[in-house]
C-alpha cells in the first residue's frame, strides 16, 4: 500500500512516450509548468557543469530533469508519506516539509523510472541542502539548481554563483551556503546536512 501512496501521484510511464514527453505531462497534470521550465533549465546548467568538471554529462541532465519531480507532493502530505515509505525525516523536515521533497524525488526515481545509478540518487536526494562526503555529481546538480532560479532579484548572489561556477566547483557551492549561514537567523530551519556540507567545504575552500 506505501508504493501505491507515491505511484497515486504518477500517470502509467510507457518508455515508448519519451522521457521527456512524459515529465512533461506530469508536470501538467500537477498545474506545475512553472517547475516543469525550472527542471529543464537546471537539467541544461548541469550538462554544462559536468562537462566542465569531469562528471557524466548523461547523469547530470538526468538529475537536472527528476530532481523536482517530489515537488508535486504538498507540504501537509510530505511527511505522511515518508513516513509511510520508511525514509528518515528530521525534526526540521517536520518544522518544514518542503525540504522533504529531495528524498521524495529520489524515491521517485527509483520507484517510477527504474533508475539506481547511485551518482543520480545521491545528487537528486541532496540537491537542495546538499551534504558532507559530496561528491562532484551532487555539487553540480545543487549549483546548476541554484544558477536556474528565476526570482533573480530575491536571489543576488546567483551572479557571484555563476562566476565562481568558471573556476571553482567547490568555491560555487559555498556562495550559496554562506548565503544560508549568514541569514541563518531569518530562517524557520537550517538543514543539518548543510550545516554539516558547509564545515566540510571550509576546510578546502579559503
Amino acid at each position: 500500500m506505501n508504493r501505491e501512496a507515491l505511484l497515486s501521484y504518477f500517470e502509467s510511464y510507457n518508455e515508448n512516450e519519451g522521457f521527456l514527453s512524459y515529465l512533461e505531462r506530469f508536470y501538467t497534470k500537477h498545474n506545475s509548468l512553472d517547475t516543469w521550465e525550472h527542471c529543464k533549465k537546471v537539467a541544461e546548467e548541469a550538462k554544462k557543469l559536468a562537462l566542465a568538471y569531469d562528471a557524466d554529462p548523461i547523469i547530470a541532465e538526468q538529475a537536472g530533469w527528476l530532481h523536482d519531480i517530489g515537488t508535486v507532493v504538498p507540504n501537509d502530505e510530505k511527511v505522511k508519506l515518508c513516513s509511510a515509505l520508511q525514509i528518515s525525516v528530521l525534526e526540521e523536515e517536520v518544522a518544514f516539509p518542503y525540504i522533504l521533497h529531495q528524498k521524495l524525488s529520489m524515491k521517485m526515481t527509483t520507484e517510477v523510472f527504474g533508475l539506481s545509478d547511485s551518482q543520480l540518487l545521491s545528487a537528486i536526494g541532496c540537491h537542495t541542502t546538499l551534504k558532507s562526503d559530496m561528491s562532484t555529481m551532487d555539487k553540480v546538480l545543487f549549483v546548476a539548481d541554484k544558477l536556474s532560479w528565476d526570482q533573480a532579484d530575491a536571489a543576488p548572489y546567483i551572479k557571484e554563483i555563476r562566476v565562481k561556477s568558471t573556476q571553482s566547483l567547490d568555491a560555487a557551492v559555498m556562495v550559496y551556503l554562506e548565503h544560508v549561514w549568514k541569514s541563518r537567523e531569518h530562517m524557520k530551519v537550517v538543514h543539518p546536512w548543510l550545516i554539516e556540507a558547509r564545515e566540510e567545504l571550509l576546510k578546502v575552500v579559503s
